[in-house]
């Protein structure tokens, strides 16, 4: 089964957060790495919005892309 995307994240994140994230066209994924906004103020609080590769990925397994997001959690917070 194929996931199709209507609202591509990084495009979501690009809009609330002024960041100039990669938006792919079509249904290839882009996002080959964690990627993180730059914070900005939301009511009052800051907020940072990350993106990440997804599961179902078009060039990475699910694996590789569990991997992809526990390094950098790893990386974040060890």
């Amino acid at each position: 089964m194929q996931k199709l995307t209507t609202w591509p994240s990084p495009q979501f994140i690009n809009i609330a957060s002024g960041s100039k994230f990669l938006i792919g066209k079509g249904l290839n994924s882009c996002t080959d790495v964690v990627q993180v906004s730059d914070p900005f103020e939301l009511d009052g609080r800051k907020v940072t919005l990350i993106d990440t590769p997804g599961f179902d990925d078009t060039t990475k397994s699910d694996t590789d892309v569990l991997r992809i997001i526990s390094e950098y959690l790893a990386s974040e917070w060890g």
